[in-house]
């Protein structure tokens, strides 16, 4: 289960990914990938392009995803599905936007 820490960047990075920040569409998308991976373990530690304090969050946020084996929604918070579904709205990954 993921520390509050843990928690607290997680929730960081959600809210990022539905603001207007410039990293909000490589956060969102970050996030969807590590959502719909086949194993959540495999998560990216390091998303190319982010601001410092949003890259810290990331990479505490995989590490915690690789040891768990987690997902967002398979967490156990009510919060993180509502905001995962609210991310996918705002900033749905290409490959979704194809098949629509």
């Amino acid at each position: 289960m993921f520390s509050q820490l843990e928690h607290e960047a997680l929730m960081r990075l959600m809210t990022y990914a539905t603001g207007y920040t410039p990293d909000s569409q490589r956060i969102a998308h970050w996030l969807q990938e590590w959502e719909h991976a086949e194993n959540p373990r495999t998560a990216k530690a390091h998303v190319p392009g982010l601001a410092a304090a949003h890259a810290i969050d990331v990479a505490k946020v995989a590490s915690a995803a690789k040891r768990d084996g987690a997902r967002p929604t398979t967490l156990g918070r009510d919060e993180y599905a509502y905001n995962m579904q609210n991310i996918e709205r705002a900033h749905p990954l290409p490959s979704v936007e194809l098949e629509r």
